[in-house]
This record gives structure tokens, C-alpha cells and sequence, in this order.
């Protein structure tokens, strides 16, 4: 019943067949599984570093957007302020024209009642020998007639200061 040639045998070929599978089969297949989850572990950590790349082009980027931003509100605010201090100037050289204008206009006016007054004083002084040459009914030399006119001058003068006293 129990053959011990048949035996040995059986486990001299269970061992060949062992180490032939081995080698023709296991060797093969395990180098291949290493290399494949080599492979994949690989694209595994080059799909971590460009996730963890892409998250700092966006954080860059965000940072970039956030700083134009606020370059843009600082240009905006600059050109507010640039446009204030123009308006403020141009208003100051506008109330300094308008002043000056007013004083010219002012200066004019004060010339022209001045003039005005020269030759009313002229018109009141001959009008004055005239009416009183015709009620003396005498003719008056030039020295009378300037002696009167210089006393109506005064007396005009003293009419005026009054009247702008008041």
C-alpha cells in the first residue's frame, strides 16, 4: 500500500514543481506587481505634488488678484485726491479772479466818480460866474473869476465830505 518509491517521487516532483512554478511563474508575476504598485505609488505622488503645485499657483494667483485690487482702490484714491486738490485750485483761482475782477471793476467806478466829479466841479464853478455875473450884471476879470470859482470848489468839497460822512 504505501510505496515509499512512489513517494519520493511525488515529492521530488511537487519540489520541481515548486521551484518551476517559481521561477517561471511567481518571479515574473511578483516583479510585476512590485512594479506595478511602484508605478501607481509614483503617479500617486506626482498627482500629490502637482495638487499641492496647483495649490499654490492658486494661493499665488489669489494673492496676485488681491494685490491688484488694492493697486487699483489705491490708484482710484490717488486720482480722487488729485482731482480734489485740482477742483480745490481751481476754485481758489476762480474766487482770485473774481476778486480781482471786483477791485479793477471797483477802481473803474471810483475813477469814473472822480472824473465825474472834476467836471461837475468845472460845470458848477461856471455855471456858478455866469449866474452870478448876470445878478451883479458886472463883468468880472480872469482873477475874480478864479478867486470864485476856488470858493465854490471848496464849498462843493465840503458838501462832498459831508455827504459821505453820512
Amino acid at each position: 500500500m504505501f510505496n515509499q518509491n512512489i513517494m519520493l517521487a511525488q515529492t521530488v516532483n511537487f519540489i520541481l514543481l515548486v521551484l518551476l512554478l517559481y521561477k517561471l511563474l511567481y518571479k515574473p508575476v511578483r516583479t510585476f506587481l512590485d512594479n506595478r504598485t511602484a508605478e501607481i505609488e509614483g503617479q500617486i505622488k506626482t498627482a500629490e505634488e502637482n495638487q499641492a503645485a496647483s495649490l499654490a499657483l492658486r494661493q499665488q494667483l489669489e494673492d496676485q488678484v488681491k494685490e491688484s485690487r488694492q493697486q487699483a482702490r489705491q490708484f482710484l484714491d490717488d486720482a480722487a485726491k488729485r482731482a480734489e486738490v485740482l477742483q480745490a485750485e481751481m476754485l481758489e483761482e476762480t474766487r482770485q479772479e473774481a476778486s480781482a475782477i471786483i477791485r479793477r471793476a471797483q477802481e473803474v467806478a471810483e475813477l469814473e466818480k472822480e472824473k465825474a466829479m472834476a467836471e461837475l466841479k468845472g460845470q458848477v464853478g461856471e455855471l456858478s460866474l455866469l449866474l452870478a455875473s448876470k445878478v451883479i450884471s458886472q463883468s468880472l476879470d480872469q482873477q475874480q473869476h478864479q478867486v470864485l470859482i476856488d470858493q465854490t470848489l471848496a464849498q462843493l468839497d465840503s458838501l462832498d465830505k459831508g455827504s459821505q460822512v453820512q
